[in-house]
C-alpha cells in the first residue's frame, strides 16, 4: 500500500461524512459530541471548513440548518458545489440503516488525527536523523516535546456540572486502595496541613542546610509504599541523595561510605536494599534538564509506571528554552506555573523545591515569609507553601556583639534549646488554615526528621512569641 493510501486511510473520509451528515440532519446530535470533536480532528480540508461553520453556529446559539451552512462555506476542493455536497452529507447519514454510533465515530476521529500526528512526526525525526548537521540528543528531546503535546492534545476536556463533579468526587474518594490525598510523612506534618491533594502544587522552601531536601525524600519514601512517585534530582547524584536518605535505616551516614565501609556496615546496606525494593520511587537524576523534558518525561512515568507524587528539586535549576537569558527569578516564576499545569493535567501531587536568595537569608527577622520565595511571586501559583528553618544555624551565623552578660547568656540558651531541630512553617494553604508553624527533631547525621515526643512551640520566652505573627 502506497503511503498516499494510507494517509487516506488513516483520514476515515467516509466517517467524517458521516458525522457532518448526522449533525446536518439533526443539530441535537452536534452537542452529543461537541466535547470530543473539533476542527483539527477531520483529516478533509473541506470537512474543517464545514465543522468550522458547524461550530461557529452552535456557539452563537444560531440554528445549524443545511442552507446557511452551504452558503457560508465559499470554495470546495475539486470545484465541488457547495450545496451539492452538503446535501450529499445528508444523503448518506439519512442512509445509514440501524442509526449512526455518533460517539464511536467521534472517537474514532479522534484516534485518527493522533495515529496522523504520530505519522508525521516519525517522519520528520527520519529526516532529521539523516542530516548529520542536527545533533541526535537534540532530535530526542524534540521529539519528547511534540509527544508530549500530542498525548495532550489527544486527551478530552469534558465541561462538568455540579451534579457530575460530586459524583466524581465520592467515587475517586470510595475507590478501593485509592484516594484524593496524600497521607504526609509525619505526625507534626499532618496536624499542620492535614494532607497533600491529588492536582496540588506544594512550594517547600528554605536556606542551604535547612533539610528541606530531606524531608522532601522522607515524604516520597513513606509515599511510595503504596503510590507511584517520581523524583526530579537536579542538585545532587541519586547514589548521594539515596544513601543519605536510608540513614535513617541503615545508620551509615555518608561521611561513613565516604572513608569506607566495615562489613557491618555493609551488611546494614544490604538489609536496607531488601527492605526498600518495594518502594515504587523512581529518580531521574540528570544534570541539567528543562521544563519541556521534565513534563514529558513525566507523562511518560505516568503512563509506565502510574504517577500520584511528583517532586522537583530545585526550582530554579530547571532550565527553560529560550533564546535570551532568562532572570532567575523569572524562570522560577514559569517553572512555577509550569508545574502546576502538570499536576492538574496528571491529577497527581507536585512538590516544587526552592532555595532561599540570600537577601532572605541575610534579613534581620530570620523567620520565613512568602517574600523569600523569590520575592514572593510563585505564591499565586502554589495550593500549599512550607517553609524548613534551621534557627540553630541560624544563631551560629549571628552571634551576639559581646560575649558576656545576659546578651550571651540568652545566646547561649537560644543554641542549647534548637540544637538538633527544624522548624517548618507553614505560610500558605488553600484547604485550611493560612498559618502554622511545628518543631521537629532533626538528626543531621542520619538525614532524618522525627516528632517530637513532647510537643515545643516556640524557641521564644513566652511573652516575645505570638502564633498571629506568623
Amino acid at each position: 500500500m502506497s503511503n498516499d493510501s494510507a494517509q487516506s486511510n488513516i483520514g476515515n473520509n467516509k466517517i467524517e461524512q458521516l458525522v457532518l451528515g448526522c449533525i446536518l440532519l439533526n443539530e441535537e446530535n452536534y452537542w452529543h459530541v461537541s466535547d470530543i470533536l473539533t476542527m483539527d480532528l477531520f483529516g478533509s480540508e473541506d470537512h474543517q471548513k464545514i465543522f468550522a461553520i458547524i461550530h461557529e453556529l452552535a456557539c452563537d446559539g444560531r440554528a445549524i440548518r443545511v442552507p446557511i451552512v452551504a452558503g457560508r462555506i465559499g470554495s470546495l476542493s475539486g470545484g465541488n458545489d457547495p450545496e451539492a455536497y452538503t446535501s450529499m452529507l445528508l444523503h448518506v447519514a439519512s442512509r445509514e440503516e440501524g442509526g449512526i454510533p455518533l460517539r464511536d465515530y467521534a472517537f474514532e476521529l479522534r484516534a485518527s488525527a493522533t495515529r496522523r500526528k504520530v505519522i508525521a512526526l516519525a517522519e520528520n525525526m527520519i529526516k532529521s536523523a539523516g542530516n548529520l548537521a542536527y545533533d541526535p540528543d537534540q532530535i530526542v528531546d524534540r521529539a519528547a516535546e511534540r509527544l508530549a503535546d500530542i498525548s495532550r492534545s489527544a486527551a478530552i476536556e469534558y465541561e462538568s456540572t455540579v451534579a457530575g463533579t460530586i459524583r466524581q468526587i465520592y467515587e475517586s474518594a470510595s475507590a478501593p486502595g485509592s484516594g484524593m490525598a496524600l497521607r504526609p510523612c509525619l505526625i507534626g506534618l499532618e496536624k499542620m496541613v492535614g494532607c497533600f491533594p491529588q492536582g496540588s502544587l506544594i512550594l517547600w522552601g528554605g536556606a542551604p542546610g535547612s533539610g528541606k531536601t530531606a524531608m522532601a525524600m522522607q515524604q516520597m519514601l513513606f509515599s511510595s509504599t503504596v503510590h507511584p512517585t517520581s523524583l526530579f534530582e537536579l542538585e545532587m547524584d541519586n547514589k548521594s541523595l539515596v544513601a543519605r536518605s536510608i540513614a535513617g535505616q541503615t545508620g551509615v551516614s555518608m561521611r561513613d561510605i565516604l572513608r569506607g565501609l566495615d562489613e557491618q556496615q555493609i551488611d546494614a546496606m544490604v538489609a536496607a536494599q531488601k527492605h526498600f525494593a518495594d518502594r515504587k520511587l523512581t529518580i531521574v537524576s540528570p544534570s541539567k534538564m528543562t521544563i519541556q523534558q521534565v513534563r514529558s518525561r513525566a507523562y511518560a512515568h505516568k503512563r509506565k509506571f502510574g504517577l500520584d507524587l511528583l517532586c522537583v528539586d530545585h526550582l530554579k535549576l530547571v532550565e527553560r528554552q529560550t533564546k535570551t537569558r532568562m532572570d532567575p527569578v523569572e524562570r522560577a516564576y514559569e517553572n512555577a506555573r509550569d508545574l502546576k499545569a502538570l499536576a492538574k493535567d496528571l491529577d497527581c501531587t507536585v512538590i516544587g523545591l526552592c532555595q532561599f536568595t540570600k537577601a532572605a537569608r541575610q534579613k534581620e527577622q530570620p523567620e520565613p515569609e512568602m517574600e523569600d520565595f523569590y520575592g514572593g511571586s510563585l505564591e499565586e501559583h502554589a495550593d500549599i507553601m512550607l517553609a524548613n528553618f534551621n534557627r540553630n544555624d541560624w544563631l551560629k551565623r549571628n552571634p551576639p556583639m559581646t560575649n558576656k552578660g545576659k546578651a550571651a547568656e540568652d545566646y547561649q540558651a537560644k543554641l542549647r534549646t534548637s540544637e538538633g531541630k527544624i522548624e517548618v512553617y507553614k505560610l500558605k494553604d488553600r484547604f485550611g488554615s493560612p498559618r502554622d508553624r511545628h518543631i521537629f527533631d532533626w538528626d543531621g547525621k542520619l538525614t532524618l526528621f522525627k516528632d517530637q515526643m513532647a510537643t515545643q512551640t516556640s524557641f521564644l520566652p513566652d511573652e516575645e512569641f505570638d502564633p498571629a505573627d506568623l
